[in-house]
């Protein structure tokens, strides 16, 4: 019986070690692909990008959540992709979930950052 609540606890474990992970494909995948572009830019575009225009880390972050909290063409680093996509659709998503998925987008780097 302790090795079926230790299988249980690895699993759930293991499935849950990652949230920003989860947090990503939960609610960024559809509509962005890791590499080929969906219906919006593909995140190795993305990521592309905000590496050009914040090398540090922290400012990644903070900057591509906020911009994904509240979408807007004045502080668009991807302008041209507005006008190939239209402007991304104002999500319900709160910041500190954003700031998760923007580190997880950081710290992966299975994007190939291309432009």
């Amino acid at each position: 019986m302790k090795q079926f609540i230790y299988l249980h606890v690895f699993l759930l474990g293991s499935l849950f070690a990652d949230d920003n992970r989860l947090l990503f494909y939960g609610n960024c995948i559809a509509c962005h692909g890791e590499i080929r572009k969906a219906s919006a830019p593909c995140f190795s575009e993305i990521k592309g990008y905000y590496m050009m225009k914040y090398s540090n880390k922290e400012e990644f972050i903070a900057n591509m959540a906020k911009w994904v909290f509240n979408p807007n063409k004045k502080t668009a680093q991807l302008p041209h992709a507005i006008k190939k996509y239209k402007l991304m659709p104002y999500l319900s998503i709160d910041l500190d979930t954003l700031t998760k998925i923007s580190r997880y987008i950081y710290e992966n780097d299975d994007f190939v950052t291309t432009l």
